[in-house]
């Protein structure tokens, strides 16, 4: 033996190459908070969470427009949506939760959505260790 042991990588949670596995993903007979806990996992970064915040109501504004003025409607959409794929190009670089079940992911986006800003309105006292930070801790497994 040399006497050196190898460097062990301690992960940091915080950064963008800690990803979810996509293979984990929840078979489509999974209940909705396992869901919501993988698209929680495949959106940890800032950058890909502020893209999500512009880019979900974006979307969801342009969708009455697409039909009343489509020359504002359908660039609208394609910009939110375009916001919203480059923020998982850039930031977490894997592929957008939608593509594993387009309704079911569209209703974890929102509830993700809607939890963010409600962090926001309360402030740093709701978002220091109210929300589980694991997956599996918002999947209800319990480590005991």
């Amino acid at each position: 033996m040399s006497g050196t042991q190898p460097t062990r990588r301690v992960p940091d949670l915080n950064a963008a190459d800690q990803r979810h596995d996509p293979a984990a993903a929840p078979t489509k007979d999974a209940p909705f908070a396992a869901k919501l806990a993988f698209y929680r996992a495949e959106h940890r970064s800032r950058g890909v969470r502020l893209t999500h915040l512009v880019g979900i109501p974006t979307v969801a504004c342009s969708l009455p427009l697409v039909l009343a003025r489509p020359r504002i409607g359908i660039p609208l959409f394609a910009a939110g949506w375009s916001l919203q794929v480059a923020g998982h190009v850039l930031f977490e670089h894997n592929r957008p939760a939608l593509t594993r079940g387009p309704i079911t992911y569209q209703l974890c986006g929102l509830a993700h959505w809607c939890e963010e800003i409600g962090d926001l309105l309360a402030g740093p006292a709701r978002t220091s260790g109210v929300r589980a930070a694991s997956p599996e801790a918002d999947a209800g497994v319990s480590g005991g």
